[in-house]
């Protein structure tokens, strides 16, 4: 069996490293791990938890949560994503938009209100982060892209985002076309709500076709190594053994 050390050194080509398993067994401590070693090494690791219960500012002795890459030694960077920021980042950015597009100083309280509630649909906060990792490994600055992830749940569910958003936007979309029964005065209204749902959908869009790019790496043995972090006991196995079965069935 290989060390990690002769896969590595025999897998140059490897860009992507997910770090993958049942939480409380070092997922965090091995990505924080790779990374300083390829930073030693003289490549230039990103090391990106997609957790918001990780320890990374621990492990580092760092306040990493929301702020941004930073650069912790030579070459070593890390990131803790904070995704209601990210959201909240988003809807600013819609309402900006609209305030612009119509020349409003205020945004109407009907349209408000649907913006804010665009953060709590189903798959909003793992498509933010999902999508943070797809733009990060975009840019190209980096390499490896170590991915600390999240427990087997979130972790199936993020790797399946490109799936959910399909489902989503086509129920949005289904929703759009029923809403043309509506009476003239809730017409009225629908006109800005429409251009706000528009704008948010063809963000959606953008954002499905980026992780559709993202899953075909993370799906290529030539780009992407994927561990199951875990520790000789009964149940790590077994739910390990779930996992895989899981994420076999994404590709």
């Amino acid at each position: 069996m290989l060390s990690l050390k002769e896969f590595f050194e025999k897998n140059p080509e490897i860009k992507i490293i997910v770090n993958a398993g049942k939480g409380g067994l070092g997922k965090t401590t091995a990505s924080a791990a790779m990374a300083y070693w390829f930073a030693k090494h003289g490549e230039k690791p990103l090391c990106f938890s997609t957790d918001p219960q990780a320890s990374l500012s621990d492990i580092f002795e760092a306040d990493l949560f929301g702020k941004g890459i930073k650069e912790l030694m030579p070459n070593l960077f890390v990131v803790e994503i904070d995704a209601d920021k990210r959201i909240a980042e988003f809807q600013e950015e819609i309402r900006n938009k609209i305030k612009t597009m119509y020349g409003m100083d205020e945004i109407p309280d009907e349209i408000d209100e649907y913006i804010k509630t665009s953060a709590y649909e189903p798959a909003m906060h793992e498509s933010a982060t999902y999508d943070a990792m797809a733009d990060l490994v975009a840019s190209g600055q980096f390499h490896p892209y170590v991915f600390d992830m999240p427990p087997f749940g979130h972790g199936v569910r993020m790797v399946s985002m490109a799936m959910i958003l399909d489902a989503w936007i086509d129920k949005m979309e289904e929703t759009r076309r029923k809403a043309a029964e509506y009476s003239k005065m809730a017409e009225e209204i629908r006109g800005v709500a429409g251009e706000v749902e528009e704008k948010i959908l063809n963000e959606l869009r953008e954002i499905r076709q980026k992780l559709d790019l993202f899953r075909d790496s993370l799906i290529d043995p030539k780009k992407c190594a994927f561990f199951m972090i875990l520790i000789p006991e009964r149940m790590a196995i077994l739910d390990t053994e779930r996992a895989l079965a899981m994420f076999d069935k994404l590709g």
